[in-house]
């Protein structure tokens, strides 16, 4: 797409369309999905996500590729991908800026950081189509899962977090505790590997879940 302006225009279109348009068949299942409310948020929200990401050149609308994930990203991965425009767009600001090296021909909107360390600079998120910081070691393989995944992808990973934090809390509480006291232990708690990029408590909790299972044992 030479013009700016035209891929920016096209690339929101088509995302507010195909979004729209999923509402309406999944309607069939769900008549609320029609509301009108529904309708102008969902489609409103893919709209301004497709203006950043025609802006930064996220899609390259001249390869087939560009056209496929811009769909798959408001169809099949709508949900994954409304979550990351909402609390990514709302939260990465305060953190960093959108970024046209890190977004022009990923195929995301990518923020970088402003900082030299913390969140943005030595922790990278990415929730749907939005991120902050860059690829990393292994950002873009959640990009690739909420793909493949889809409307499974968010339930998966809320669950997954759920049965984690009940089994470090039992264990904590129990047999981890008893260890502890015991002296064969330093933490009651199980704890992250070191390249885990959290630690503590909730390290091992994060580093346990499927999704961050496999994209850590992609990393060399």
């Amino acid at each position: 797409m030479s013009s700016p302006f035209f891929r920016t225009l096209l690339t929101a279109i088509i995302a507010a369309a195909v979004a729209v348009g999923v509402l309406f068949a999944a309607s069939t299942w769900w008549a609320p999905l029609r509301a009108p409310w529904v309708l102008i948020v969902v489609g409103g929200i893919a709209l301004v996500l497709g203006v950043m990401a025609g802006i930064l050149g996220s899609y390259d609308l001249a390869r087939l590729r560009g056209w496929l994930l811009l769909v798959i990203d408001n169809s099949w991965a709508l949900p994954s991908t409304l979550l990351g425009a909402v609390v990514g767009n709302l939260v990465y600001p305060f953190f960093g800026t959108p970024s046209g090296v890190q977004s022009a021909g990923k195929e995301w909107v990518s923020y970088r950081a402003r900082g030299t360390s913390g969140f943005g600079a030595d922790v990278l998120q990415t929730i749907g189509t939005v991120n902050i910081g860059g690829a990393g070691n292994h950002e873009r393989v959640h990009l690739l899962q909420a793909r493949i995944l889809g409307p499974l992808y968010l339930p998966i990973v809320g669950i997954s977090y759920v049965v984690m934090t009940l089994l470090q809390c039992v264990w904590s509480l129990t047999i981890g505790l008893v260890l502890r006291l015991a002296g064969v232990r330093d933490t009651a708690w199980f704890r992250a590997p070191a390249r885990s990029a959290v630690s503590g408590f909730w390290g091992w909790i994060y580093f346990a879940t499927p999704m961050e299972l496999w994209a850590y044992g992609t990393e060399p």
